[in-house]
Order: structure tokens, then C-alpha cells, then sequence
């Protein structure tokens, strides 16, 4: 499982390589996507801290994406919250320049980490993915007892699009609709599928 290789991947730095690899099929599945003239959507990427700070990441990206010839605007790289508490200036330089070729970024499972709505306004960050967990509580707590519908409003007052992980039940679709959230992703939608299953 991610939980248990990744940690692994990241300490012998073999992440970079895997990321690479990972960067280039999502160029081939963007390509795949636009034969078939779904021009207008964007496929997101998980990238790890040890990938985005290693030396030449933009570069290798903007190499790879040349190579592939996508388009940068059809790429969105997905940073988990825990990534800001440490070098905070560094990776905002590097989303900074990243945006400036087109190239989106957002906050994977907010709300779980290093969280801080003030700090959002200064990240050159587009999107924030409130964590399951938040989501969840929608099964149980009175719609006055929750903050998604709260964090969901401040993220767009901050000029963050909002995305809802782990939507599972037609009563968070029904809250999440009725609260503005921009996109949902989740079992209820459908569950994980190759690129084949996605475009069928």
C-alpha cells in the first residue's frame, strides 16, 4: 500500500525516479484524454516534498511536459498540508514559478496538518481538498454542528477552489451542493480506475 512504500521510496530518494515515471503517464494519459477531444480537463498529480525540492524539479517538469507536448495548464500537482510546515518560502518560490508557466497546484487533505487560512492567501496555491475526515462527519453531525460548509466559504473568500475528498453518501453530495463546493471526488462518484476504465 502508498502508506507503507512511500515512506520507503522518500528515504532512499527513489521517489524522484518513481515520480518521473508517474509525471510521464499522466503526460500520455493527458494526450490519450485530448485525441478523444477532452481538451478542457486537467489530470492532478501527487508529488512529494522530496521530488519538488530536489534540484531542477521545474526544470525536469517543464522538459518532461515539452517532450510529452502538453499543455502546463492541463496539469495539476497535488501537495499534501504537511509539506508547508517546513521550508515555506522555498516551495511557495517554486508553486510561484510553477503558476507562472501555467502550471496549478493544490493543498491535498486540508485540514489534517499544518493548517493555517491566513498563510493560504500568500501561497501560490489554486485549489484546496478538504480531507475525508471532515467529509465523514457529515454522516452524523447537524449541519449547524459542522465547519466544512464554514472552511469551504473562507477558502473562496481567500480565491481557492474547493474539492471534497471521500464523498460516499448522497447526504454529503446534498450538503456540499447546498455549501458551493466547487468539485467532489469519492466512492460515490466512483472508485479508483486505470486510465482505460476512467475514459469508458
Amino acid at each position: 500500500p502508498p502508506l507503507e512504500f512511500i515512506p520507503i521510496a522518500e528515504k532512499t530518494k527513489d521517489i524522484i525516479s518513481i515520480g518521473n515515471s508517474i509525471i510521464l503517464q499522466a503526460c500520455d494519459f493527458i494526450n490519450k484524454l485530448k485525441s478523444l477531444e477532452y481538451d478542457e480537463i486537467c489530470v492532478s498529480i501527487n508529488i512529494s516534498a522530496i521530488q519538488l525540492l530536489h534540484k531542477g524539479f521545474v526544470k525536469n517538469l517543464l522538459d518532461m511536459v515539452k517532450r510529452k507536448n502538453v499543455n502546463p495548464g492541463s496539469i495539476i500537482l497535488e501537495l499534501t498540508e504537511s509539506i508547508f510546515s517546513s521550508k515555506l518560502e522555498e516551495i511557495n518560490t517554486i508553486l510561484g514559478e510553477l503558476n507562472g508557466y501555467g502550471i496549478e497546484s493544490s493543498i491535498d487533505d486540508f485540514g489534517t496538518g499544518y493548517s493555517s487560512l491566513s498563510r493560504e492567501r500568500d501561497l501560490y496555491v489554486n485549489c484546496l481538498k478538504i480531507d475525508k475526515s471532515f467529509i465523514d462527519k457529515l454522516m452524523f453531525l447537524k449541519t449547524e454542528e459542522t465547519i466544512t460548509g464554514i472552511i469551504i466559504s473562507m477558502a473562496h473568500i481567500l480565491g481557492h477552489s474547493v474539492v471534497a475528498e471521500g464523498v460516499e453518501d448522497k447526504k454529503q453530495m446534498q450538503y456540499l451542493k447546498a455549501h458551493g463546493c466547487d468539485k467532489v471526488q469519492g466512492y460515490l462518484i466512483s472508485r479508483p480506475l486505470d486510465d482505460e476504465m476512467a475514459i469508458e
